[in-house]
């Protein structure tokens, strides 16, 4: 392949790393904040209707840090490993450069779509946590301007 094949290839490769470490930057923010509300609704467990246990209160909180959870994996895939050396005893000799390799476009693509799988995974996972978080706060706020009285 091209030179330009090749440099398009590296570019998506530095895209989807970058999207990558926005959405767990993301994952970050949110689990932050998550634990920041999640108390106010414990505090006020008994002003909410009494079909509202506590372990009810708390089950959506706990799927939304599962989710974030997963978001915040690292994910080591199978697929490519030859060229995503991992091990726990590396030397400077399992690193050397062994010059550019003549199927240097089909590794970045098979980088890209690993990336890829990685991505959208991380994205799902998040746009869950988000709509349970969103959906949660709605309910509860209504719920505790009634009940509160």
């Amino acid at each position: 392949m091209t030179e330009a094949t090749v440099d398009h290839f590296k570019g998506l490769v530095a895209q989807y790393t970058g999207a990558i470490r926005v959405s767990d930057f993301k994952a970050n923010i949110v689990m932050f904040f998550l634990s920041l509300s999640m108390g106010p609704i414990i505090f006020n467990h008994d002003k909410f209707p009494a079909f509202l246990s506590l372990p009810v209160l708390v089950a959506p909180f706990l799927v939304m840090f599962f989710c974030l959870f997963v978001v915040l994996l690292p994910r080591y895939p199978k697929r490519g490993r030859s060229s995503f050396f991992i091990s726990g005893k590396a030397t400077p000799a399992d690193f050397l450069y062994r010059g550019p390799s003549p199927n240097e476009a089909q590794e970045l693509q098979l980088r890209v779509a690993i990336l890829s799988d990685i991505l959208y995974w991380k994205t799902l996972c998040l746009r869950v946590a988000f709509f349970i978080c969103i959906a949660c706060v709605l309910a509860a706020a209504p719920l505790l301007a009634i009940y509160a009285r």
